[in-house]
């Protein structure tokens, strides 16, 4: 876990604060309307409070199942210790489930199993308010099923598109949960990062689609992505890419 929070992607600085402010303006936090929401997937909550941090009437939970029991909540930050997929399970007596007005999966739902995903929607979708509101109930937060721009080699894009669902499997099980509405963009950041160190973060698995490999395979890979990618190597040792994310909203 300390490689992944220590990675490029999730340490603090110009990419978080770039998401973290997208986010916000999805979810529609920037209006003065209480309300709270529910981050599936996520951990330790910084992301969340950052997301929060200028809407003082939003109230968040954040639902992780690796939460150590350390997470310090507060009156408009709670922490709850469970896996995605309890949204499939009934609401009943489950106190957090009982009065949220929108639900965030950033990052996290190539995580929960295809078989189980259409019951975590619809989970979402019965929890939500009678009244549909003009910004999405639902938010889900990650990337491309393919054309994705990272460096990597042919057998790991290969286990990407593999584990990543599509955004035509992800619409369909939305519409099958009940949501009218569904809209999605690509939103693309440019990255620059030391070459040395992305491999480096590669070989630390900072990605489950690497947990795929062994140490060996890991190395052989790097070697052949020194070559593969010379051409996006600057003479100072950086690598330029573009992150794609793709954000979709789903509306009562």
């Amino acid at each position: 876990m300390s490689s992944y929070e220590s990675a490029y992607f999730y340490s603090a600085g110009a990419y978080t604060d770039y998401l973290a402010k997208l986010v916000a303006n999805r979810l529609g936090l920037e209006a003065t309307t209480k309300r709270r929401i529910v981050d599936i997937g996520g951990g330790t909550g910084n992301f969340t409070k950052m997301i929060v941090q200028n809407s003082p009437e939003v109230e968040a939970i954040v639902v992780d199942p690796f939460l150590e029991g350390t997470e310090s909540g507060t009156d408009s930050l709670k922490f709850v210790k469970a896996p995605a997929e309890i949204l499939a399970q009934s609401s009943d007596n489950v106190w957090w489930r009982q009065d949220y007005h929108q639900v965030l999966l950033k990052e996290v739902i190539h995580h929960v199993k295809a078989s189980d995903r259409g019951a975590v929607f619809s989970g979402i979708f019965q929890d939500l308010p009678d009244k549909p509101s003009s910004d999405p109930g639902l938010l889900i937060v990650t990337r491309p099923h393919a054309d994705i721009d990272y460096p990597l080699w042919n057998e790991a894009k290969q286990v990407w598109a593999e584990n990543q669902p599509s955004l035509t499997e992800l619409q369909s099980e939305l519409e099958q949960a009940g949501f009218s509405h569904i809209s999605n963009t690509i939103e693309a950041y440019p990255c620059e990062i030391d070459f040395e160190r992305w491999l480096s973060m590669v070989k630390g698995r900072f990605w489950s689609t690497f947990s795929n490999f062994t140490d060996e395979e890991l190395e052989e890979a790097c070697e052949r992505m020194r070559a593969d990618e010379a051409h996006r190597i600057g003479e100072n040792g950086v690598i330029h890419f573009e992150d794609r994310l793709l954000l979709i909203s789903a509306y009562q």
